[in-house]
């Protein structure tokens, strides 16, 4: 027996960060829905489930709602949905409002079990209730059926050390004890495997990345259900791949740093780029001019400039305290020495490195 996972699509989000890039990721996740339902299909997959949010709010065009619900309708298999936190199950619910074809099922506050006879298949849920509720994803559940498989849905979050009391917390010790094969999870947007014992347990994480810094996007989770194990694997469904150069700035101008960044660039690649290490005193890099000359060749790029000035190379001859620059330079620097904080100081940086372009007389944007 085999199930597809997948989770967080949240269709018809705005993307606001991608600017008028926004409309083309909404239309590339819905093709990337398409794909899954393709994959779930031409690969006989016997289930599929949808761990939460494929819907960003429950305020969705109804065009799109009329998409998936007719997509879903097409296929020979069985569907099961949880709502999440953006498509929770409310009074508003969207999943109140919207007849969705037979073989879809929709977990509600009143349906916690699903059986499937003909797989000897139980599928427990929760819920999401409300968007900021407190709900516990898997309170609850058990392996309480008569079947040989038992696989559970569940949006939240690991309590991790460095997630401790996270809403729609989840725990190691609920997955230990909860006696399912499978927990198909949700609300990460990066694949995760969070298994305990002999209960698997995954993220997909979402079809597509949903910002700059989700490197782990672009899965959907296959589970094989044999008479000994239980095996998962992941498949790469995402076509747009998140990646996180860092570039090192020394002794770079912006010309070379922008060939450099040049080397990730792809029409199919959302670049978060961070500029570091010690840049000349000086030389003033623009992220902006940086990412307007790459956006071209890049489905979506930012540029942030996370260098500090070389301030050891300071020398009191090159920037004597007669002159204006030299006493701008000192006075920062004594500023700098008195920064109370990171945050302080690299403000305090950046000033003076451009204060010293614009005092030596440099163009600067």
């Amino acid at each position: 027996m085999k199930i597809l996972h997948t989770s967080d699509l949240q269709l018809d989000a705005p993307f606001a960060f991608l600017g008028d890039g926004g409309q083309r990721h909404r239309v590339q996740i819905l093709e990337t829905f398409d794909a899954i339902l393709k994959l779930a299909e031409g690969e006989s997959y016997d289930l599929l489930l949808i761990s939460g949010d494929l819907f960003n709010t429950n305020r969705p065009q109804q065009s799109t709602v009329e998409r998936v619900a007719n997509r879903l309708g097409k296929l020979s298999i069985p569907v099961c949905i949880l709502p999440g936190n953006h498509d929770s199950y409310d009074s508003k619910s969207i999943y109140r409002r919207t007849i969705f074809p037979p073989n879809v099922t929709i977990f509600t506050d009143q349906l916690k079990v699903m059986r499937f006879p003909d797989l000897d298949l139980a599928v427990y849920g929760n819920a999401i209730a409300r968007k900021d509720g407190e709900d516990k994803p898997l309170e609850g559940i058990s392996a309480s059926e008569p079947v040989r498989w038992h696989v559970a849905m569940a949006h939240g979050n690991m309590v991790t050390g460095l997630v401790k009391n996270p809403d729609r917390p989840i725990t190691d010790l609920e997955i230990a004890s909860c006696g399912m094969d499978y927990v198909a999870l949700g609300d990460w947007h990066g694949y995760g495997n969070y298994s305990q014992g002999k209960v698997q347990a995954f993220y997909s994480g979402s079809p597509e990345p949903m910002a700059f810094d989700q490197t782990e996007s672009g899965y959907v989770v296959s589970v094989i259900f044999g008479d000994e194990q239980v095996e998962v694997d992941r498949i790469r469904v995402g076509k747009i791949h998140a990646v996180q150069p860092e570039v090192e700035v020394s002794g770079q101008s912006q010309a070379e740093i922008i060939d450099l960044i040049g080397e990730y660039a792809s029409p199919e690649t959302m670049l978060d780029v961070s500029l570091r290490g010690l840049n000349t005193l000086g030389n003033v890099l623009a992220p902006l001019i940086i990412e307007e000359t790459l956006a071209p060749g890049t489905y979506a790029i930012r540029v942030r400039d996370q260098t500090h000035p070389e301030l050891d190379m300071i020398s009191p001859a090159d920037f004597p305290e007669e002159h204006v620059i030299g006493k701008f330079v000192e006075i920062l620097m004594d500023q700098i020495a008195e920064a109370q904080d990171e945050h302080e100081r690299t403000k305090i940086e950046q000033a003076l490195q451009l204060g010293i372009a614009l005092l030596q007389g440099k163009g600067v944007i």
